[in-house]
């Protein structure tokens, strides 16, 4: 009897440190790779995507083809890195303030098109005067009456707009830090100049995201974090209705105020 219960205590503790490892293992596996570049957003979190054209008849808001691959793309990277995806989804113009605050967001397209990354980039540029120049931001060229990223004073027009394809590329912005309207709260901006751009961002954080991982957080010495906020830009290529490849063009941490963008190689 007694060497029954004995092995009886050994395989409960066994089961009890198996847990508490098991739990530990989840949790690193959380700090790495594609879960770190997506972490922090476990709470609830909705998508805000910009109305398209409206239909009369139609029951729910219209979304574009690339808003649409853009949210399915960000869903499939939270599912291959063990989060659960976010599946709530708000229309950028019905989005209320208290939606903001109770909310982590992912925001889908431009400024041009969804007020509501308008506001999130203007808020963060004015969070922190060393985080300026850190946040990219989209501008108006009023010769062409279309838009572009500005980034620490560099330009980056969309190549697309003079390309007769069928190959065209697009420049996108990927921005992820607290949000602007709750510090307990994240903000994932998805926004390309043109949809392709958009598609491309949530694309690469699906299929490229290594690139970014290994970019990021490498400085030691100020201890910045992989799961850390950044700033990146990316460069998208499609062809006939496919995103044949993303590369990674710059990216920031923005975890540390005095952190100077750098191009990856």
């Amino acid at each position: 009897m007694i060497e029954s219960l004995l092995i009886g205590m050994v395989n409960l503790a066994i089961g009890i440190a198996g847990r508490h490892y098991w739990s530990v293992y989840q949790k690193l596996k959380k700090t790495k790779g594609q879960a770190a570049i997506l972490s922090g957003f476990s709470d609830s979190t909705k998508f805000v995507f910009p109305p398209r054209e409206d239909v009369e008849s139609a029951l729910l808001p219209r979304i574009s083809t690339e808003d649409f691959m853009a949210i399915n793309n960000i869903i499939s990277a939270f599912i291959n890195s063990n989060h659960i995806p976010p599946y709530k989804m708000i229309d950028s113009s019905k989005i209320t303030d208290q939606d903001k605050k109770e909310n982590n967001l992912i925001l889908i397209c431009s400024s041009k098109t969804n007020k509501v990354t308008r506001e999130a980039l203007t808020l963060l540029r004015k969070t922190d005067s060393s985080w300026r120049s850190l946040i990219p931001y989209f501008e108006d060229d009023k010769n062409t009456n279309q838009i572009y990223i500005r980034w620490n004073k560099g330009n980056y027009p969309s190549e697309s707009f003079g390309q007769e394809g069928p190959d065209y590329t697009d420049i996108a912005m990927i921005v992820k830090t607290r949000s602007p309207w709750a510090a307990q709260h994240k903000v994932l901006i998805i926004a390309g100049v043109r949809g392709i751009g958009t598609w491309g961002a949530a694309e690469f954080l699906k299929k490229w995201w290594k690139a970014l991982y290994d970019e990021k957080g490498n400085d030691k010495n100020k201890a910045i974090s992989k799961e850390g906020d950044f700033a990146a830009l990316v460069e998208v290529q499609y062809r006939e209705s496919d995103i044949k490849n993303v590369k990674l063009l710059h990216v920031v941490d923005i975890s540390i105020p005095d952190t100077n963008i750098t191009e990856s190689n």
